[in-house]
């Protein structure tokens, strides 16, 4: 299955097997980036479509701060306030957009896996967007598409930008 989604053009749902719990939500991975845009444009259809509201999560990681850092703390919550306040802001663009369609921002604090594979545990899809940087890197697995296709158990959805970059 990873090597389907590394090397696919378009979105790539992997399903482990039949699910017996319906958890009534689909949850998608949003990093600010073209390619998560992609991953949420997607992950709107499939809630669309399963009449399902849809959890757009952003998770925020602590910079790696070199020791003796303690000076930076100011500056790593600043950004920290201003990062969480820009994920917010993009959700609300989705739901004017797609009145339809219950959007959820949720902002949380840690590794954007661990966040997305939690949240994956109470969903019946997960999204997640992935690079396609073309040639050979194409056929790798950004680590957080990989570590979410690894563990959560619901179907997950690997979707790649339409158009390759150069």
């Amino acid at each position: 299955s990873r090597g389907v989604a590394g090397h696919a053009t378009g979105p790539v749902v992997i399903v482990r097997g039949p699910s017996v719990v319906g958890y009534g939500r689909v949850v998608v991975g949003d990093d600010g980036s073209d390619d998560s845009e992609a991953a949420v444009t997607y992950a709107i259809d499939q809630a669309r479509v399963r009449y399902l509201p849809l959890h757009v999560v952003f998770a925020w990681q602590m910079p790696i701060a070199p020791p003796l850092a303690a000076g930076y703390s100011m500056i790593i919550e600043t950004v920290r306030e201003q990062d969480l306040r820009r994920a917010a802001e993009r959700v609300a663009p989705w739901q004017e957009a797609n009145p339809d369609v219950e959007i959820v921002g949720e902002q949380v604090a840690g590794h954007p896996a661990d966040v997305l594979i939690r949240a994956g545990g109470t969903a019946d899809l997960v999204v997640v967007g992935s690079r396609g940087l073309g040639g050979f890197a194409s056929a790798v697995l950004g680590s957080i598409s990989h570590a979410v296709l690894h563990h959560v158990t619901c179907p997950v959805a690997v979707v790649r930008p339409r158009t390759q970059k150069v």
